[in-house]
């Protein structure tokens, strides 16, 4: 990875160019995962299929990420950052192009698949490169990065209900519509020298793990236990919502559903922007602490309510917006010049986690019934807060022994 930014200095320009491709490709990253809250109940619609049928995509995609999450930590110890990012561009935009042909239910499976791939190499070359950019005030600035994910999550269900419904495009061709910027920013990013200057604060700190040694280690299987039920509340809103609301009280998923998805990344994105001055000061796992009760509280209220608290479900997105930028702040105090290729293993093992539940969802919503799918992520906010307090003993036994 360090042949990335082998190289003399080059100033500010290929900074400020490194910035943008880190941004847009998160916002592009949030928009296109978010088209999944309107795009997966016309698939589920249009070939008629039942709700573990319904999991089993939406696990089989999430199972793409992961596995693609691993093979982009070994592609990028191995080729760097730019070239892991262009497959991730490549990769989603082959997937947009495939939704055009798929005949069948789980040949459309192929589709989120596909994009999904891609979504591994951009998640880990995107959170790689923030652990190496980001020297000081990492919430903060992680916080922010994760900000243009938010951002696009809000114009994506929005964007793709307005086609839809308005334009009569079928969730195929709203795929298609992703291909031109994504395919733009994979230029910009290939014509873009991926280096930085020698004097960067981390200019000459290499790693002294690989990907499988970091496997050994007992705390990165606690940080990924706890990001990945994060995962698993943060994309129950665009995986399950729509459906829920759809399939428990009626509502269209176009449009009640398109808005409730989005009105959760309005929350979400807006506590991205604003939260992380508030985090430094009150300390990253206090933080998460308290990002975890108040969403139990959020999905009690919003669930007892039934009809009636369907609007404060939404509200859960300002609390869970910032348990991965955290987590990942939390992981490079902890481990330091390690922390891109630990982050990488982190990352793996929460999708394989995520995509696991995912699929445990879907089977719920069957045979417990169409309610008690989304409603679980309650149990798995519970979760979290149990994770996260066996992780803070572990990292405080590890700060222990390291000071004596």
């Amino acid at each position: 990875m360090a042949g990335d930014y082998a190289g003399k200095g080059h100033g500010k320009p290929r900074l400020i160019a490194l910035y943008f491709i880190l941004y847009a490709s998160m916002f592009l990253f949030g928009l296109i995962e978010s088209i999944k809250g309107v795009s997966l109940p016309l698939v589920k619609s249009e070939f008629g299929v039942s709700y573990d049928s319904q999991g089993g995509l939406v696990s089989l995609s999430s199972f793409g990420y992961v596995a693609f999450c691993l093979v982009a930590s070994l592609f990028l110890q191995r080729f760097g950052l730019k070239k892991s990012m262009l497959v991730g561009y490549f990769l989603v935009c082959a997937g947009a192009a495939v939704a055009t042909v798929v005949p069948s239910f789980w040949m459309a499976s192929l589709t989120f698949i596909m994009i999904n791939a891609g979504f591994g190499f951009l998640e880990v070359a995107t959170n790689a490169l923030g652990t190496v950019a980001f020297t000081s005030k990492a919430a903060l600035l992680m916080g922010l990065l994760h900000f243009f994910y938010g951002f696009g999550s809000i114009v994506g269900p929005k964007a793709a209900g307005l086609l839809t419904s308005s334009l009569s495009f079928s969730w195929r061709q709203v795929y298609i519509t992703t291909i031109v910027p994504v395919a733009a920013l994979a230029l910009f990013a290939l014509s873009t020298r991926f280096d930085r200057p020698r004097s960067h604060p981390n200019g000459n700190s290499r790693s002294q793990v690989s990907f499988l040694s970091a496997l050994r280690n007992p705390v990165v299987w606690l940080f990924s236990l706890t990001l990945g039920f994060m995962e698993v509340v943060e994309f129950g809103a665009v995986n399950w919502g729509a459906l829920y609301l759809q399939d428990v009280y009626q509502l269209d998923p176009r449009t009640v559903g398109a808005s409730f998805v989005s009105a959760f990344y309005v929350m979400f994105t807006l506590s991205r922007l604003l939260s992380g001055l508030a985090i430094e000061k009150a300390g990253y796992v206090r933080s998460l602490y308290i990002s975890a009760v108040c969403t139990i509280a959020a999905y009690l209220i919003g669930f007892a309510l039934g009809r009636n608290g369907i609007w404060a479900l939404p509200f859960t997105g300002l609390f869970i917006a910032i348990m991965w930028p955290t987590m990942m702040a939390v992981a490079m105090k902890a481990f330091g010049p390690d922390a891109p290729v630990v982050t990488s293993a982190i990352i793996t093992i929460s999708g394989a986690i995520n995509a696991v539940v995912q699929l445990i969802i879907g089977f719920t919503g069957e045979i417990l019934g169409e309610a008690w799918g989304y409603r679980g992520c309650l149990l798995y906010a519970v979760v979290v807060l149990l994770s996260l307090r066996q992780l803070d003993r572990a990292l405080s036994r590890r700060s222990n022994a390291c000071t004596t």
